[in-house]
Formats: structure tokens, sequence, C-alpha cells
């Protein structure tokens, strides 16, 4: 299922003045996690597209076009790590985020060998996770 999300709602104050604008794809099985997410981005000023695993978003990446991947590590069906590999080979320049709740050792040692922009440790701060939104999307320009 794929639900969009498209801003409404005034900017948060803390995001005044940097509006931002873009597509950007949330693959998070957790729907809390999700719906923060897709809030702030919005917030941001960016269109939000969700979905809940990796094949989901690989099928509609396949299909649109997006600024941004964000993607949970461990989810059903495809997780973040295959998803990021199948992005990268389609879209090289196209900045790919993982989101994880796992061990932060573990994860940067495997990310380093994977084709992952970056990686955001849950729980995260709303203003680290802005910050990693802007850097990754930096690296497309």
């Amino acid at each position: 299922m794929v639900e969009t999300m498209k801003e409404t709602i005034k900017p948060l104050s803390s995001t005044a003045g940097q509006r931002l604008s873009g597509r950007i794809l949330v693959a998070e099985d957790n729907k809390a996690v999700k719906n923060i997410v897709s809030a702030f981005l919005g917030f941001m000023g960016f269109e939000v597209a969700l979905v809940e695993n990796g094949l989901e978003a690989l099928s509609l990446f396949l299909k649109t076009s997006f600024d941004l991947v964000l993607t949970d590590l461990d989810m059903p069906v495809m997780d973040g790590w295959s998803l990021t590999r199948r992005i990268k080979e389609r879209s090289p320049d196209t900045p790919v985020v993982l989101m994880t709740g796992e061990d932060r050792k573990t994860v940067l040692r495997k990310a380093e060998k994977w084709p992952v922009d970056s990686v955001i440790f849950k729980p995260f701060e709303l203003e680290d996770f802005k910050r990693t939104v802007q850097e990754a999307l930096e690296l497309r320009r």
C-alpha cells in the first residue's frame, strides 16, 4: 500500500526560512515512525511517498523519480540493505539513507561495504534527522 502526504500545515518554527522541496520515498514498516517521519518531511516542504517494505519501495521507485530514499533496515519482504543495492544499481546518484535501531558498530561496519549514503539511528532527534536529509540531498547536487 502506497500512501502520499503533501504538506498542508505551516512549517515548524525550527524549519521556517529553510523550506525545501522534492520527492522523498520512505520505506518503513513501523507505523509510528512512518507517521513521524512523513509529518516532519511534509513540514520541511517535501512530497512524501510511504510504503511498508523494500519490495513496495522498489516497485514505486521504478515507476516514479525520487530525490531521496529513506529506508528502514529491518523490514519484511525486502530489507533496507537489499533495497539500497537495487536502487543504486538503477540510479547511482539517488541518495539512500538507512534508518535503524540496530547495533551502531555492526551497521556502520556493514555500511562501509554497501552503497549507503548515510545512516541515522533510532531513536533520533528531529534536528539530526533534518540535517541528515539535507546532507543527503546535497550529495545529489
